[in-house]
């Protein structure tokens, strides 16, 4: 219900719930639409998680996580294959896209998903792969544009230099060399 409210932009759930209903308003619920999105959305997650076991390196608290647990071959034999292990991560772990990082926080207490986006860089929550590479390359830039503005005061610039300083690690977690940040 609530990938379907935040799809739909609903304001409520009981608006989502409204129109998931059929015409005999509540005596039934359409279980074919559960059952197609449910399927579309654990066929995505398991995408998602695959490209995490790449090759590709990732950042964000979660996705540096992985890629220590992944190196360690023990933790590799729990699983009867690699597929029965995407499977399992993927269905024991909520995925979220924010456009620049999935969350993988299970509640909405995030503060990268709303109030201040820049902080996915350093949270436990985030995975950021290579998928999102070009959104913190252009981020990186314009905040390098910022950093010369004469009208945006000392706490503006501080807060220009503390983003640019999370945008380049995550960057260079992401396997950019750091040559090719300097402006």
């Amino acid at each position: 219900m609530r990938y379907l409210k935040e799809h739909y932009a609903h304001w409520t759930l009981d608006m989502t719930l409204c129109y998931s209903m059929d015409d005999s308003w509540g005596q039934h619920l359409d279980l074919e639409l559960y059952t197609d999105i449910q399927a579309e959305l654990d066929d995505i997650k398991l995408g998602v998680v695959g490209d995490w076991f790449g090759k590709s390196p990732l950042a964000g608290g979660y996705g540096r996580t992985l890629k220590q647990w992944q190196r360690e071959p023990q933790n590799l034999l729990i699983f009867k294959d690699h597929a029965s292990m995407l499977k399992s991560i993927a269905e024991s772990t909520a995925i979220r896209s924010n456009g620049h990082a999935w969350c993988t926080a299970d509640n909405d207490g995030c503060v990268g998903n709303t109030l201040e986006r820049t902080r996915c860089s350093s949270c436990n929550d985030a995975v950021i792969g290579h998928r999102h590479t070009a959104i913190y390359q252009r981020l990186y830039y314009d905040l390098k544009g910022l950093l010369h503005c004469p009208d945006i005061g000392d706490g503006g610039r501080q807060r220009v230099e503390r983003d640019l300083i999370r945008r380049r690690d995550v960057l260079t977690q992401l396997g950019v060399p750091p040559e090719t940040l300097i402006a």
